[in-house]
């Protein structure tokens, strides 16, 4: 039997792990600057992006694909918001990029935010106008207004949201305009209102920007060939980790598939990471840490992220402090709570399969419309933006990627087949079943969810607080 050093020596000397070492250490002129993160340098790029006069040559291109990932994530009323991103590009007019500099000069700031100004903050980042016409009655010119505040670091302010909100109301009341905040997918929440106090704000993530606007313009044939570079090194940026290496704001599907790979040819050695990483200190997992945090770290973080991000297990490494190793919540057992017409109902199941199964067909015993759901596809996670179904009526993801490990339910009710996707972990699969729950209306606890987030934020609490802990 192979030892462990053996399988990560195998490990990193395999062609794909060289391959993704070689694309994470490719050089960035953002790096180079020091400004990988920069929110000025974020605002000024999408300025450029989606100015259609710009040397670039995408013309409303990018502008067009940018409205299409706003009316994906809008809450309610996407159909006008989707009908203008169709539009016909002859009938757009007068397009106008305010630079950040000059927004302060629209008039769109309360009074009292005139300290914070100073303090370079309460700013949008980019306001862009344009007209556009109705094609039929070409004497119909309307006004669009897109307003977009950028997060890297800072957290969103629900506070001056509403103030921004309150404003645009009052000022572009006879215009169509878009509040959108462009923000790491870490700061999103179940929907736009409880994560902005409205539902009027638009939420969108990096990773939307990469896979529908900046993607697709690098693959666009009109794309000027001294500009491609220019969003090349920009993707580049938002891969690379921020905030200590705990986050990074997008990957890129070279990542993905180069992950896949990895994964599914030496998921053993992931597997072996992960137990050696909650066993106690010794020479063996010592050289393990060193390996996965220091001379490989970047590496093994994309992976990690790469799995993260698609659900694909249940559990990563963790060489973290030992205080937190033994407070570790294991998701060994699933559980939810239901209230439902003043009964309640506890369900169990042993594997995220089991879980799915039990929950359907608790559901269509109470003759609730679960067919429409699944018609729909429930989104793997707590919302509704991924890419990726938990549950369908074809084993086949949003991004085209047929199921993983595929499982079937039958309808009792129905008698069609519905496919779960199997291969996701279990707090995914918990947090899945919360939401489907809640758009039935039905009242519901999850206790390892709860008690997962509260001893996380304990652990985080813990860091921060208590030297004793370093």
């Amino acid at each position: 039997m192979k030892s462990l050093k053996r399988m990560l020596y195998e490990l990193t000397m395999d062609k794909d792990f060289v391959a993704l070492k070689i694309l994470i250490d490719r050089p960035n002129v953002f790096h180079v600057a020091g400004a990988t993160h920069l929110e000025t340098w974020h605002s000024r790029f999408l300025s450029w992006l989606l100015n259609p006069t710009e040397r670039h040559m995408l013309g409303y291109y990018p502008f067009q694909r940018f409205l299409m990932i706003v009316a994906e994530s809008a809450d309610e009323n996407i159909d006008d918001i989707t009908d203008i991103a169709m539009l016909n590009v002859n009938q757009f007019r007068n397009p106008e990029v305010i630079p950040e500099k000059d927004i302060n000069k629209l008039n769109i700031y309360e009074v009292e935010e005139e300290l914070e100004r100073n303090d370079e903050k309460g700013r949008l980042d980019v306001f862009f106008k344009v007209n556009y016409i109705d094609e039929k009655e070409k004497t119909n010119e309307q006004k669009l207004i897109l307003a977009v505040e950028q997060k890297v670091y800072a957290r969103v302010d629900v506070n001056q949201c509403n103030k921004y909100l309150r404003k645009f109301e009052e000022t572009f009341k006879d215009d169509k305009f878009l509040l959108v905040a462009l923000i790491p997918k870490s700061q999103m929440k179940e929907s736009n209102e409880a994560t902005f106090g409205s539902s009027k704000w638009i939420g969108i993530d990096y990773q939307q920007l990469v896979d529908f606007v900046l993607m697709p313009c690098l693959s666009n044939p009109d794309l000027n060939i001294y500009a491609k570079p220019i969003i090349q090194q920009y993707v580049d940026a938002l891969r690379m980790p921020y905030k200590n290496k705990r986050e990074k704001l997008a990957t890129i599907e070279e990542e993905r598939i180069l992950v896949r790979s990895i994964y599914d040819r030496f998921e053993d050695v992931i597997k072996a990471i992960t137990n050696i990483s909650n066993e106690d200190d010794s020479e063996e997992r010592d050289y393990v840490k060193m390996v996965v945090t220091e001379t490989y770290g970047d590496v093994f973080r994309t992976i990690r992220w790469v799995l993260d991000e698609e659900n694909d297990v249940d559990e990563l490494w963790n060489f973290s402090p030992l205080f937190q190793r033994t407070i570790y919540k294991r998701w060994n057992e699933l559980t939810i709570i239901i209230n439902h017409e003043g009964n309640e109902k506890v369900i169990t199941g042993e594997n995220v399969p089991q879980m799915w199964i039990k929950t359907l067909q608790w559901i269509e015993e109470q003759g609730l419309p679960l067919r429409e759901l699944v018609d729909e596809g429930v989104i793997l996670g707590s919302g509704d933006r991924g890419k990726r179904y938990a549950i369908a009526m074809q084993p086949v993801h949003l991004d085209r990627r047929r199921f993983t490990t595929i499982r079937e339910y039958q309808s009792t009710l129905t008698g069609e087949i519905y496919y779960i996707e199997a291969k996701i972990n279990s707090k995914s699969a918990m947090q899945t079943i919360a939401k489907l729950l809640k758009k039935l209306n039905i009242e519901a606890k999850t206790p390892l969810l709860e008690n997962n987030a509260i001893e996380d934020n304990t652990i985080i609490n813990r860091t921060i607080n208590d030297d004793n802990y370093k």
